[in-house]
């Protein structure tokens, strides 16, 4: 498996069939005297951001923190990957998840207080 072309950039959708976002980034597990092993999927917008560069990360970790967005970053284990072709479907609740707290921002800050949305 090439990670950076099967996983990075890929659709994750949960057991419920929502779409999470898209894998940001790849976290590994370094294991002495053994190969590093994928331990996390990593998804979110600081995540993104890290990958324009660490001023970036910044700026999006105090933009969530300022809206008062929850997390900036989301991980999901690799353990609960099922497959990773063409999507990656895990075994993960998607609204529940920290994956969809901009969504839940924008219906109750903005989608909600318009005239036509109710």
């Amino acid at each position: 498996m090439e990670l950076v072309r099967d996983i990075l950039d890929k659709q994750i959708v949960g057991r419920d069939e929502l779409k999470l976002g898209k894998v940001d980034g790849i976290v590994l597990e370094m294991r002495e005297h053994k190969p590093p092993r994928v331990a996390f999927l990593e998804l979110g917008s600081a995540t993104f951001a890290r990958r324009l560069g660490r001023r970036f990360e910044r700026w999006a970790v105090m933009l969530n923190r300022r809206l008062h967005v929850r997390r900036a970053r989301y991980r999901i284990d690799f353990g609960h990957v099922r497959r990773w072709d063409p999507d990656i479907n895990v075994d993960v609740d998607a609204k529940p998840s920290p994956a969809w707290a901009w969504e839940r921002w924008t219906r109750e800050r903005i989608i909600r207080k318009l005239p036509f949305a109710r």
